[in-house]
């Protein structure tokens, strides 16, 4: 069990860490309207550190991939939608956007990675 949440907690770590580094590194704020360039790029940066983090979780786990890439996923989308509901002010929402209906998928996506291949029959 205590690897499963370890699982979990290091991939949802490889996808928040490395939003805050690019948020830092770029001085932009995620909550204020940016260029239609950097918001794409940040956003394809992003689901493929979800994308990582997922697959990261789905291997430490060692079991149930899926499952664990779901729950990175899961992390992702709750983070993004208590960002949205406790946003004050105005503000741009494009980044909790992003993450609540593609870096979450992704997540799961890197989970599935991991999940054994089944063959036709």
């Amino acid at each position: 069990m205590v690897r499963l949440v370890l699982a979990v907690v290091t991939g949802y770590l490889i996808f928040a860490i490395s939003a805050v580094l690019l948020f830092q590194i770029s001085k932009q704020d995620p909550h204020q309207t940016v260029t239609l360039f950097y918001g794409v790029a940040s956003t394809l940066y992003g689901m493929t550190f979800a994308l990582v983090g997922g697959y990261a979780a789905g291997r430490i786990a060692g079991r149930r991939p899926r499952v664990q890439g779901a729950a990175v996923g899961g992390l992702i989308a709750l983070g993004a939608l208590v960002s949205l509901i406790a946003r004050p002010g105005a503000g741009a929402i494009w980044s909790q956007l992003a993450a609540l209906f593609l870096m979450a998928p992704m997540a799961v996506a890197g989970g599935a990675l991991m999940a054994p291949r089944r063959t036709p029959q």
